[in-house]
């Protein structure tokens, strides 16, 4: 199970940004009273959540699942790109790029509060479905 998350470079890297990400997401909930200006938390935000999704993508070999759609020689990776969690995981990036351009082109803080809050929603979800579907597919 500890392969799971620290067997390669990227299972390390994407577990130590995983747990910034969240740990981020939390400190600034908890400072939400003193913050005047979300565009800078919104663009970080959005940052590392790409970071982690190419990661992830790396570790658990999605491009190879991709090149399977077309060429059938090809084994995919963990999750086949026409899986649940692909899916999801898909809808779940149009909601972070919605989150991230309206943000930055709507000037009102109290808008980008609630951005923020939505693409902090959307990131830890994405990360809870991979994440559960990767013990689960491992356990059983």
């Amino acid at each position: 199970m500890i392969e799971l998350f620290f067997g390669n470079v990227p299972a390390v890297i994407s577990t130590i940004v995983v747990i910034g990400i969240w740990s981020y997401i939390i400190i600034t909930i908890q400072k939400r009273k003193q913050i005047t200006n979300w565009r800078s938390r919104i663009a970080f935000l959005t940052l590392c959540g790409l970071i982690l999704c190419i990661f992830v993508a790396t570790r658990d070999r999605y491009d190879l699942s991709v090149v399977a759609m077309t060429e059938t020689e090809i084994t995919g990776g963990i999750f086949a790109a026409d899986s649940i969690q692909s899916y999801l995981c898909c809808i779940g990036g149009g909601v972070i790029a919605y989150s991230f351009v309206s943000a930055i082109l709507i000037r009102n803080q109290k808008y980008r509060e609630i951005m923020f809050f939505l693409l902090s929603l959307t990131v830890i979800l994405k990360t809870i479905i991979i994440e559960a579907s990767r013990v689960i597919m491992i356990l059983s």
